[in-house]
């Protein structure tokens, strides 16, 4: 599975999770699929802020909302409009995963 929008690029294969980000600062984040958590942060100015981590445990939901930060790993930040392009493209590799989507 491949996703590109604006300056994110998302890629899946064998099992493993990239998201590498056109930016100044230098870093990617990679992890298996299986591990991954995704938490969608809603914020001020029409933005919203997707922060990549590794779960805690196995039955947590692959992408979800969140209230509160919640630095993790990686952190990108996105127009709220395009939130549901993201959640489109984490949903769809849930599924492929047998891993769940949360609210």
């Amino acid at each position: 599975m491949l996703f590109e929008h604006d300056d994110v690029y998302l890629h899946v294969e064998n099992g493993i999770l990239e998201l590498f980000r056109r930016n100044r600062i230098i870093g990617s984040y990679r992890t298996p699929v299986k591990w991954a958590k995704v938490r969608a942060e809603a914020r001020k100015g029409g933005l919203t802020r997707l922060h990549f981590g590794n779960v805690d445990e196995l039955d947590e939901p692959l992408y979800a909302s969140t209230t509160k930060h919640s630095h993790l790993l990686a952190t990108v930040e996105i127009q709220s409009g395009d939130e549901p392009l993201y959640r489109a493209f984490f949903t769809e590799l849930a599924r492929q995963a047998d891993r769940r989507v949360g609210a």
